[in-house]
């Protein structure tokens, strides 16, 4: 029902202390840091914070190898570490990585070659490679197997480790002073050589999980900081972060930051070029609503929040066309569950419809269908309203309409009160949505409501038309000249009076039919409200007609319903809201409150 009232906040440091200071305010969820760009002017002589983004490229790095590795680091740390320590902890891994990892560690292997030097791994290779002996590991062509004994006069010995159809792993040892001759004679039987991996896989994820543990974690919590700068603006030897804090806040808010954060907070609009942030503070039944509003858009910070009137008017309009005491509880029901087992904020607008729908389930007599079920506890207080008889069907759709009417005439009564409240006279007096708009509305919908009850009076006289219809549809017409006469200025329509006034009448015209149309709209409401009662009687129908079986027509007939026109019915609700009502007296174009947290 309101709009939290903002401090604008300063904090101020020493640019060495900047990391500090973003660690306190990442800490809390009540504060909204504003862009660095945006407190910057020509006036003040602000500058951007430098941010050369040291922590994003450590990170980059990091992710690299902590990807590739699938290394299960967590975001933990347990001390500060330096830049030299981060680098040279990187630098360390992203050797280990590249020497071993690229054509040298066994995830460049596939599946024959691992089997090939799980073979090999079974013969003693200790110390076997040195400045004498020479090992050569890898596969060759099928085809050229049989001919390595063509060359047993030289001085090599060799085992086949594995063999497919197509190539055979073989290892061959010879004398360092042969390796020369013997790579030529290999490659004429086109041997691929296959590095023999130093380390394993696992021993590889194990250096680097152990290089790279905590200064992971260290570095991403910084790197979050970082991003964090570009809300930080320079003055000169300070640098300083602007924002806006709830005043109710403002005090906890102060015990946060240490003697080296200085902090200064000053009213939320002192600020030219900085548009406070919107929070809505709403209770808890209109609470969820917020939901709706955020959607069309939130008003500005000294607008009206409108949280309150749309809940009521929602569950108003929803309850009437989807009135079913069953099929609410089950709305309520569902409705609590999604909100407090999933924390979803629907559910809990689905709650308080569902209330809604029991209420007018209750004078309609109708649970789950059935409009006898309740009869011996509503006739004795002269209920149900059985809105499918053939006789209610006028009654209702008029009190459709009689509705949609009040509903009308109210948001017009609220952009009168918040159009003076702004002192846009011109626009609470001249506009379809003000005074004019008002009277004229007004009295055409009393002549024919005069007109409907057969009543004796007559409204409509010379000096009634001159007052309620003549006067309000020429203030209207004459909106621009009227408001440049309240502002002291010329009332001559800078396009002339001939262009104005023809272009003024198509406007009239197509106000009025504003009017009818906009009314005529609510119809959908008495609509609604058969069309669900057709429904059901079609499925209470069927679960007639399905004999044993016809709980499970009910159950499902009441599912498809629920989900079907409680869908529809939601959107049509919503739908008036928005171009009905809200069209009159709200505009939204507010700034949401986004905390850091």
């Amino acid at each position: 029902m309101a709009i939290e009232t903002m401090r604008l906040v300063r904090l101020a440091t020493q640019p060495d202390n900047v990391f500090k200071m973003i660690d306190y305010i990442l800490s809390v969820d009540h504060f909204h840091p504003e862009l660095a760009s945006t407190v910057m002017n020509e006036g003040n002589a602000g500058l951007p914070f430098p941010n050369e983004k040291i922590y994003e490229s450590f990170l980059n790095r990091c992710e690299r190898i902590v990807s590739d590795l699938d290394l299960n680091l967590d975001d933990d740390f347990d001390r500060e570490y330096s830049i030299d320590e981060i680098e040279g902890a990187i630098t360390e891994a992203e050797m280990k990585y590249n020497t071993l990892h690229s054509h040298e560690t066994s995830s460049a292997l596939d599946s024959d070659d691992k089997i090939a030097l799980d073979a090999l791994k079974q013969y003693p290779m200790d110390h076997i490679e040195d400045s004498f002996i020479r090992l050569k590991f890898g596969r060759i062509p099928t085809a050229s197997l049989s001919k390595i004994v063509l060359h047993a006069d030289k001085r090599f010995v060799f085992t086949l480790l594995h063999r497919n159809k197509h190539y055979g792993w073989i290892a061959y040892l010879s004398l360092s002073e042969d390796e020369v001759m013997l790579r030529e004679m290999f490659d004429s039987l086109y041997f691929e050589p296959i590095a023999i991996p130093i380390v394993t896989e696992e021993i590889l994820n194990h250096d680097c999980y152990e290089l790279l543990d905590h200064i992971y974690g260290y570095v991403k919590k910084q790197k979050s900081k970082e991003e964090f700068l570009k809300y930080i603006t320079l003055f000169g030897e300070e640098v300083v972060l602007t924002g806006f804090v709830a005043e109710t806040d403002i005090e906890n808010f102060r015990g946060l930051f240490t003697d080296r954060v200085v902090i200064r907070d000053f009213p939320a609009d002192s600020e030219p070029g900085l548009m406070p942030p919107t929070k809505l503070k709403n209770g808890w039944f209109s609470r969820p609503f917020k939901l709706f509003i955020e959607m069309y858009g939130l008003p500005q910070y000294d607008g009206f929040d409108p949280t309150f009137y749309f809940a009521l008017t929602f569950c108003l309009l929803f309850g009437i066309m989807f009135g079913d005491v069953g099929q609410g509880l089950v709305l309520v029901l569902g409705g609590t569950y999604l909100y407090k087992k999933k924390g979803m904020e629907l559910g809990a607008v689905a709650s308080r419809i569902g209330v809604s729908s029991m209420v007018f389930g209750f004078l309609f007599g109708s649970f789950f269908g059935n409009e006898t079920i309740l009869n011996p506890i509503l006739n004795p207080i002269g209920l149900p309203i059985h809105v499918a008889s053939p006789e209610f069907t006028m009654p209702l759709l008029i009190t459709a309409v009689a509705l949609g009417a009040v509903l009308i005439l109210s948001s017009i009564l609220i952009n009168i009160v918040l159009c003076l409240k702004a002192k846009k006279v011109d626009e609470a007096l001249f506009s379809q949505n003000g005074v004019a708009g008002f009277l004229f509305y007004g009295f055409a919908l009393a002549n024919i409501a005069v007109m409907f009850s057969g009543a004796s009076i007559k409204l409509m006289n010379p000096i009634t038309m001159i007052i309620f219809i003549a006067l309000p549809l020429a203030s209207i017409l004459l909106k621009e000249p009227l408001s440049n006469m309240i502002h002291k200025m010329s009332a001559t329509p800078h396009e002339g009076w001939g262009g104005y006034i023809t272009e003024g009448l198509f406007e009239l015209f197509e106000v009025v039919l504003g009017f009818v149309t906009n009314t005529m709209s609510f119809l959908r409401v008495g609509g609604f409200v058969l069309s669900h009662a057709g429904m059901m009687s079609v499925v209470i129908m069927l679960t007639e007609m399905s004999g044993n079986a016809g709980i499970v027509a009910l159950i499902l007939g009441n599912i498809l319903v629920i989900g079907l026109e409680g869908l529809i019915v939601g959107i049509q609700t919503l739908r008036l809201e928005y171009y009905e009502m809200f069209s009159r007296y709200y505009d939204g174009g507010g700034k949401k409150f986004n905390s850091v947290y």
